[in-house]
């Protein structure tokens, strides 16, 4: 068969690495959407994160601001210490 009809093989060959082709370059192309897809999501998570962590900054710089800490220390009744209640430690 072969000998007798060399271009019915190359045929098949050609359309069955063909369709091979095209069944890898569908799969290729979903891979790359999901990734896409990844990158998106975590994209967002970072900025999600990075909004809080800017929200925290801002949130820690207040609770030890002078001010913050004085009226905290206020509400609970804490003054500065008496020189008897300071201990130095050699």
């Amino acid at each position: 068969m072969n000998r007798e009809h060399p271009s019915l093989v190359l045929t098949v060959f050609v359309l069955v690495a063909t369709a091979v082709l095209g069944l890898v370059l569908v799969w290729v192309n979903i891979e790359r959407l999901d990734l896409a897809y990844e990158c998106k999501q975590l994209e967002r998570e970072l900025g999600r994160r990075v909004d809080l962590h800017e929200k925290l900054v801002v949130e820690r710089q207040y609770l030890l601001s002078p001010a913050t800490l004085g009226a905290q220390a206020q509400r609970y009744g804490l003054k500065p210490p008496s020189r008897e209640q300071i201990r130095v430690v050699p």
